[in-house]
């Protein structure tokens, strides 16, 4: 009986430890969009002070803040963030949503992906789409980032690439809809 018992004890630690020595990125969500039913992000994390100060001192989060009304200081309220891997996997690089309150609008919102850095958290792509997608193509040893937007005749599809410091635009494709 109590060879048996030790058996099962093995087993089990070797299930755990196998468990937990897969990558954390295995379920790591790559695509992200607006007007679903509930949370935008699959594997919600807090967003810290310094990547919330990161997020506050953004040119589009300026303007967000600025809308009428104006939002006096930004709070995590209305943000969704999660851990995604642009570079490597023991990095926090975050995407963050704006999907809900005073961020979201019709049909589009605003999205950031912030990196940390050892110098403190850097927004290094804010736009304002329906859809983002973190891509299996890399550029510079960053995984390139796609992001796609409609109006009623018009679809959209802009492609990102790291340049060493930020994410810029490297192509854009427009195509009508509904024909």
């Amino acid at each position: 009986m109590k060879t048996l018992a030790n058996v099962l004890l093995l087993a089990a630690l070797c299930i755990s430890a196998t468990a937990q020595s897969k990558p954390s990125h295995a379920t790591e969500q790559h695509s992200f969009g607006l007007g679903v039913d509930g949370p935008v992000v699959q594997h919600p994390v807090v967003l810290s002070d310094a990547e919330l100060a990161a997020l506050a001192n953004d040119e589009m989060m300026r303007k967000e803040l600025a809308q009428d009304p104006p939002i006096p200081k930004l709070t995590r309220e209305g943000l969704e963030a999660t851990v995604v891997h642009l570079h490597g996997p023991n990095e926090r690089d975050l995407v963050v949503v704006g999907s809900s309150g005073p961020f979201i609008g019709g049909n589009v919102g605003p999205f950031w992906i912030i990196r940390n850095l050892p110098t403190g958290p850097q927004v290094v792509l804010s736009i304002i789409t329906l859809s983002l997608s973190i891509q299996k193509t890399n550029s510079q040893g960053f995984r390139d980032i796609e992001a796609s937007a409609a109006t009623a005749v018009e679809g959209s599809t802009t492609s990102f690439r790291f340049n060493g410091k930020k994410y810029v635009i490297f192509q854009q494709k427009s195509y009508p809809l509904g024909q």
